[in-house]
């Protein structure tokens, strides 16, 4: 009887035929899935989700933690299939000097897959307290977990878990708790507040995608 071969080996046949046909840089073939929606892994489907926990798409990472800090210099990015016409190019020369500069950097500092997947996470955090904020809406919470859910295979994993110790360190006692439960409740309802307020005792070891939810929209509640 033929076995039929494991579906990580079969994608790793998938890449390793990629790179023996020349068909330019590989999608990760395994380990933490890079976050869908930052600039320059955009174009991941469903099929290139991992199977195990460790990703060999460090370069990938490297040029989109560069994308995520101009962003975060500039306060605009620029997609990477976007149209240049749509752009001034005074804006499109900014932009490339920019991610240029910082993609610089993180190649001299040598950062690794951690260093690389934490500074992003933070960044996409930071992104989410802002939309939340300036909503007043809770989608915009919900709409970053899936994307960290969906970095973790579809399952609380690793960059579910990192989110809950940044959020818990932003959000651990004080006395501004309070206030937040308050913004929270006010322009997010009185649900969210209960569940914020539960969030905030949870250990990261333990979070799942409703507990960083909950603990965005208390990040917000303190930003707001």
């Amino acid at each position: 009887m033929i076995r039929k071969r494991p579906a990580g080996q079969r994608r790793a046949d998938k890449v390793a035929a990629r790179r023996r046909r020349g068909g330019g840089v590989p999608k990760p073939g395994t380990g933490l899935r890079p976050i869908l929606t930052l600039p320059g892994l955009d174009g991941y489907g469903p099929d290139d989700l991992p199977d195990v926990g460790r990703t060999d798409g460090v370069p990938e990472l490297r040029l989109a933690l560069a994308q995520a800090r101009a962003e975060r210099e500039l306060s605009y990015r620029i997609p990477p299939l976007a149209d240049p016409a749509a752009y001034p190019q005074d804006t499109l020369v900014e932009w490339t000097a920019t991610v240029g500069r910082h993609h610089t950097a993180i190649l001299a500092a040598d950062l690794d897959e951690h260093a690389c997947v934490a500074d992003l996470v933070d960044h996409r955090l930071e992104a989410a307290v802002a939309a939340t904020v300036a909503t007043r809406s809770a989608q915009p919470a919900r709409d970053e977990v899936a994307i960290l859910a969906a970095a973790d295979g579809g399952r609380a994993g690793r960059a579910l878990r990192l989110a809950a110790e940044v959020l818990g360190e932003r959000t651990a006692g004080g006395d501004a708790d309070d206030r937040a439960l308050t913004w929270v409740a006010t322009h997010l309802g009185s649900e969210a507040a209960t569940r914020a307020r539960d969030a905030a005792g949870v250990p990261a070891a333990q979070a799942d995608a409703d507990t960083v939810t909950a603990l965005l929209w208390l990040a917000a509640g303190r930003a707001g």
